[in-house]
Formats: C-alpha cells, sequence, structure tokens
C-alpha cells in the first residue's frame, strides 16, 4: 500500500490533487490509517494511471469518471487508437532524428522537409477524437428509433426531464454509452416483426426496451409504457425510415405488453 505522499512521489500528482479525486469519488483509496492517511493499493495506482491518460487526451473529470463506470468497449477502443497516434509519433521521432544526424554529417535531402509535414498525423489525431466527441444528431438512425422517447420526456412529469439530459444533445462518454446501452434495442424489435406483436421475441424486446427505459425515466409503469406506445405511432415518420412499419409495430408490442401489467 501507497501513502498519498508515495503516490504524488511517483506519479507527479499533487497531494491536493489526489485528495480532490477522492472527494469527487473518482479515485478512493482502498485503505486509511489509524491516523487518517490514506493508502492506495495497486487497483489504486492502475485506476490513477487511467485517470492520468484520459486526462493527458483532454477528457474533463466528469467524463473520465462515466469512462471508469462504463462502456468498456470505448475505453477499449480510445486506448487502442492513441497506441496507434503515439506509435506514429514515435516513428516520426526516428525520421527526425536520422536526418538531424544527416545533418549534422553536412548531408541534406528534400524529402527531409517531410518530417515537419503533420497534416496527417493532425487529421488521425482528429479522428480518433471524433470517437469521443460525436453527438447524437437527426440524421443518426439511432437517434430517429429512439425519438418518440425524447419526445416522451418534454411532455411529462416529475424525473422524466432529467432523462439522458438531454438524449438529443448528448455529447461524448454519454452519447457512446447510450449507443452501447440502447442501439440492439432497435435491431430486437426489427427481428421480433416477422413473429408477431405478441410473440415471445416481440415482448423480449419490449422487455429490454424497458429496462433501457427505466434507466432514464424515473419509473416506467403502464399508464408511462402506453403513453410511450402513443409516441411511436406519432413519430412513425422518423422511426419507420429503415423499416417499414416498425413503429406501428413497437407501439403494438408494447400495448400488449401493457394488458399483462398491474
Amino acid at each position: 500500500m501507497k501513502t498519498v505522499r508515495d503516490v504524488s512521489k511517483i506519479s507527479g500528482v499533487s497531494r491536493r490533487t489526489l485528495q480532490y479525486y477522492d472527494e469527487i469519488g473518482l479515485l478512493k483509496p482502498d485503505g486509511v490509517k489509524p491516523s487518517g492517511y490514506r493508502l492506495y493499493s495497486e487497483d489504486n495506482l492502475a485506476r490513477l494511471w487511467r485517470i492520468l491518460f484520459y486526462r493527458d487526451l483532454g477528457f474533463s473529470l466528469d467524463e473520465i469518471k462515466k469512462m471508469l463506470s462504463k462502456s468498456p468497449e470505448l475505453e477499449q477502443k480510445l486506448m487502442q487508437e492513441h497506441r496507434h497516434l503515439l506509435t506514429e509519433k514515435q516513428n516520426k521521432l526516428k525520421k527526425m532524428i536520422a536526418s538531424i544526424d544527416l545533418i549534422l554529417e553536412g548531408a541534406f535531402d528534400e524529402s527531409m522537409l517531410s518530417d515537419f509535414d503533420t497534416r496527417a498525423f493532425e487529421e488521425k489525431k482528429k479522428n480518433t477524437q471524433k470517437i469521443a466527441d460525436r453527438k447524437l444528431t437527426e440524421d443518426d438512425p439511432f437517434y430517429d428509433f429512439l425519438r418518440p422517447l425524447i419526445q416522451y420526456k418534454l411532455t411529462t412529469r416529475g424525473g422524466v426531464a432529467s432523462m439522458i439530459r438531454n438524449i438529443g444533445s448528448a455529447t461524448n462518454l454519454d452519447w457512446d454509452n447510450l449507443r452501447l446501452d440502447g442501439e440492439p434495442l432497435g435491431r430486437r424489435f426489427v427481428d421480433a416483426m416477422a413473429h408477431g406483436p405478441q410473440s415471445p421475441q416481440a415482448m423480449t424486446a419490449v422487455e429490454h426496451f424497458v429496462r433501457f427505459a427505466e434507466s432514464h425515466l424515473s419509473a416506467c409503469d403502464r399508464n408511462v409504457l402506453s403513453q410511450i406506445a402513443n409516441m411511436y405511432v406519432k413519430e412513425a415518420p422518423a422511426v419507420d425510415k429503415t423499416h417499414a412499419g416498425l413503429a406501428q409495430f413497437v407501439a403494438d408490442a408494447i400495448q400488449h405488453c401493457c394488458k399483462n401489467l398491474t
């Protein structure tokens, strides 16, 4: 176990910063001495590495906290992309060192000017950042399938207003976590369409849908589900863009499920 002083010395992170990370729940030490001093385990140190990694990428502390608690797929993708960028940067530095050696020897080749061309690297860097900076826009199929939920949260009671605050403008990790959690919803309903809105397949799709909705709404009782079903009918032009009849099918499946709820 390491003390705050030890961790600060190893990482270069100030004691005050480590204390602040503890206060906001970003990095809670696994132990505390009788005197009250924090003690950090190997797991704590590994978590700190990830915190510093994402901080170096430009994420806010709130975004880092979400990253560490959700979306392992996104985290892995970001690490892989950043590793690729670092490898390219490493290769560029090696090339630059070789050019310096040639200059010191009195040699020069016009191809050496490319050492200073960072356009390709910067473009790849931008593409990597887009992984975290994407916004859920109205031309996104995922947005279209969730449009009824988006509209529902605008019209209802307490607790609902906080839904994905607001799903239509969710950015960064919020967006990716929503996609990872919710993107399969539409596919399940599409797959169930061949079996009918009262089929076991449709009821399984509704079950997953309810879980998703409840994670972003204060409650999801029969009345709420019925209203959401009506929203799907209302928003059919958007929901049906990729699969004709999907909105009505979702509404019928939800209404059928509602009949079995108390």
